[in-house]
């Protein structure tokens, strides 16, 4: 780790970890808040909070030099640029913050593999299985909504899929946050298609904020347990 990034870290590590989630929920509430009572301002600071805490708490959790935490560490901050993409009304901005995540898929797909998750799928092939019907039939029933956007769409959903299919090989809490991304882009490619949900901008920011914190925590969970393995061997 390069000096810079060590004197950041050795700041962090000052404040409790607990502080971290903590502060995660409370910018969780009030993102919903926001969105509730249309205060769209305040949803500049509150959504990209989500994601720049929870890179806080991985910061802190996880000894210097681990590569798959960098990865998710990367894909936690493409996630924040991606949020405040979508922020911005416009298709453009749309397109922008979807190929944002769309890389934040690759990353944390990398670091999913890095953690070992292949070894687990292979016994479990029936989840990517599902997870790839699924795709199908999501985008054969959606593609003839969406104009323009289906194609990129398309090609989003398939990176989503593929990264709640890698999560689920690293356990149970990792595997609920790779399905509750799915479920939190669906919901927003309802939208995007016209069908209109009740509380559906709730729905979105609620599911997708509890994906990502499962997702760093499932994955803080297996890089702690091999931290355990590698001492106990020692």
């Amino acid at each position: 780790m390069s000096p810079p990034l060590l004197l950041i870290r050795s700041m962090l590590v000052r404040v409790p970890t607990r502080f971290w989630l903590w502060a995660f929920a409370a910018a969780i509430a009030v993102d919903l808040a926001a969105i509730t009572f249309g205060a769209d301002a305040v949803r500049w600071a509150s959504k990209p909070a989500l994601t720049i805490l929870l890179l806080g708490h991985l910061i802190v959790s996880v000894a210097p030099g681990r590569r798959p935490a960098r990865l998710l560490g990367a894909g936690l901050l493409l996630a924040c640029a991606a949020d405040i993409a979508l922020l911005i009304d416009g298709t453009t901005a749309f397109l922008v913050g979807m190929a944002l995540f769309g890389l934040m898929q690759i990353t944390y797909i990398a670091a999913f593999i890095r953690l070992g998750a292949p070894r687990i799928l292979r016994r479990r092939w029936m989840v990517p299985g599902c997870y790839l019907a699924f795709w199908l039939g999501a985008n054969v029933m959606l593609w003839p909504r969406l104009g323009a956007l289906a194609v990129p769409i398309t090609v989003y959903s398939l990176l989503l899929v593929s990264m709640a299919a890698t999560a689920s090989g690293l356990g149970r809490t990792a595997a609920v946050g790779g399905l509750l991304f799915v479920v939190s882009d669906l919901l927003l490619g309802l939208g995007v298609a016209g069908i209109e949900l009740p509380l559906e901008g709730q729905a979105v920011m609620a599911t997708y904020a509890a994906a990502q914190l499962l997702l760093v925590l499932g994955s803080l969970k297996v890089m702690s347990d091999g931290t355990r393995r590698v001492a106990a061997a020692h």
